[in-house]
């Protein structure tokens, strides 16, 4: 299985400069973020470039993501996998990060098909109906307030587990930062310390 709530997650700590963070919305933990608009236009040129559908272009390019919008654009790739034959689990709401936003997770490997295939429909799935507008959404200003209050308990160790295990961060990086200097050691070594921290559970 690969699991979509994680690869949206690595993306999310490689591409936050794709946005421009402004001032964020208060919101309780928890609760969907309020849309902003600072979904910058490198990323609505790339979803052009990759095959977006008119559905998710016409949400990139109001400047916010609705949390329906979102959920809606989600389903819509769940839909295109299934109907390609390929078998969806576990696809629910979860805020484990502080906010709300939809865990789920797809077979790697489909009848008649090599995984390589597989993957590539579901990553066609994904691009077409809602990689972008899952990006835009998770990383909106208000998404990062709300994960950087919900992975403060865990900052430290999961900066400790850096540090035993050959990553490099500094002491006082950025969320995105220790998230992506994570990504990078777990593609490194298999060590993953944001989940052996907890956080995201």
């Amino acid at each position: 299985m690969r699991l979509g709530s994680r690869f949206i997650r690595a993306l999310g700590a490689a591409g936050t400069a794709l946005f421009v963070v402004g001032s964020a919305a208060g919101c309780s933990p928890g609760e969907a973020p309020q849309p902003v608009p600072t979904i910058d236009a490198r990323i609505l040129a790339a979803a052009r470039e990759q095959g977006a559908s008119d559905e998710q272009l016409s949400i990139l390019e109001s400047g916010a993501v609705e949390f329906e919008e979102y959920q809606e654009a989600v389903d819509r790739s769940l839909t295109c996998m299934r109907d390609a034959g390929i078998e969806v689990f576990d696809d629910s709401v979860t805020s484990a990060r502080g906010f709300p936003e939809i865990s789920y997770s797809f077979a790697t490997s489909s009848a008649g098909r090599s995984d390589d295939q597989t993957l590539a429909i579901a990553d066609a799935c994904l691009a077409q109906h809602s990689l972008f507008v899952e990006q835009a959404y998770q990383l909106s200003p208000a998404s990062i307030e709300q994960q950087e209050a919900a992975f403060g308990p865990y900052r430290d160790v999961v900066i400790t587990c850096l540090a035993e295990n050959g990553g490099e961060v500094r002491d006082d990086a950025t969320m995105p930062e220790v998230l992506g200097a994570a990504a990078d050691l777990e593609s490194r070594s298999g060590v993953d310390c944001v989940s052996e921290s907890g956080y995201g559970r």
